[in-house]
């Protein structure tokens, strides 16, 4: 159930950017927080606001120079088909596209980025989503 409400989220930016809305509302849950709270660390979003009294969130996108800091979101993983990399596949794809795109990752330790996996945690996990900038 967390898979779908994941990927509302992602389909909800990636059409959001294309309209270039300021901001959306999405279901609040767990996994979006945090998904969104690593949007934010790494600078992709404004922020986000969670709305008790309707309990959704309402995210800021952000744009730079009139153009979407997010170019495409892909999901990788889905219930049906769950993707795990280790890292050696990880640092391949990080040697490969390290500039331009990079993988949102759930581990143990919660959800990082490929590039913050391969330099300074060195674990891996299950391929959420690949995010183009």
């Amino acid at each position: 159930m967390l898979y779908f409400y994941l990927s509302d989220l992602i389909c909800r930016i990636k059409v959001a950017y294309k309209c270039y809305l300021t901001s959306i509302k999405v279901v609040k849950n767990k996994l979006s927080i945090n998904f969104l709270y690593l949007l934010y660390r790494i600078g992709l979003v404004r922020g986000f606001f969670i709305l008790e009294k309707e309990d959704k969130i309402l995210v800021l996108l952000k744009y730079k120079l009139k153009k979407p800091s997010i170019y495409d979101i892909k999901i990788i993983s889905k219930p049906s088909k769950r993707i795990y990399w280790r890292l050696n596949v990880l640092s391949h794809y990080y040697r490969k596209h390290a500039i331009s795109n990079f993988y949102i990752i759930s581990t143990s330790r919660g959800l990082i980025t490929s590039n913050e996996a391969i330099l300074y945690k060195n674990i891996s996990g299950e391929i959420l989503c690949q995010i183009k900038i």
